[in-house]
């Protein structure tokens, strides 16, 4: 089609406008960053509240993001976190701060009951309050329901999340060992063993 020598110049050319192009590119990057990297997730209230230390504001701010009890239940988890924080730095009110954590938690599993990742979510996050609680044995024992609560609702082998099918086996095998794990507490702590 072309003579040799003519194909060695077209291909040459090509080569020296890409790296020209680049070069180009490259020194004007800091004038047009990328789209990702340019683009900033708004931090929730609730998180720049918590990191300054104002724990009432950023548990007002939380409760106030819930806008629809039915669909925002899962945002009591996030109450329930600035409790649980407040308790770990205010260990004198340590009790108090626990028992406002699950409150929350249970809120959340309550507006949720049908929902097996919600009583998973409210499992873990009971289990958590246990461990940080010294009367923790309440705690476990509503983890340990909150989890046979969530077990016995995963009936097929996929369950949708948001818009996604995920695989149920996965979920099952991290709420067993969850199980075995409160069960190995309760049995060390408490007197009422199950």
């Amino acid at each position: 089609m072309f003579p040799r020598d003519w194909r060695k110049l077209w291909a040459g050319s090509l080569v020296l406008a890409a790296l020209g192009g680049f070069a180009y590119g490259w020194e004007r990057r800091v004038e047009n960053p990328p789209f990702i990297i340019t683009t900033k997730s708004k931090e929730p209230p609730e998180m720049t509240l918590l990191r300054k230390g104002r724990y009432d504001d950023a548990a007002k701010a939380a409760v106030d993001a819930v806008k629809d009890e039915k669909r925002d239940y899962f945002r009591y988890y996030s109450v329930a976190a600035v409790y649980f924080a407040r308790a770990a730095k205010d260990r004198s009110n340590r009790e108090k701060w626990v028992g406002q954590a699950a409150f929350y938690i249970d809120k959340g599993a309550s507006l949720g009951p049908d929902d097996p990742t919600n009583l998973m979510e409210a499992a873990f996050s009971m289990d958590r309050v246990g461990d940080d609680s010294n009367q923790s044995c309440p705690y476990y024992e509503k983890a340990r329901q909150y989890g046979q609560d969530a077990m016995s609702q995963l009936k097929g082998d996929g369950i949708f999340v948001g818009d996604e099918k995920m695989p149920t086996q996965p979920i099952r095998d991290e709420i067993a060992k969850l199980l075995n794990k409160i069960q190995g507490k309760m049995e060390a702590k408490c007197t009422n063993k199950p």
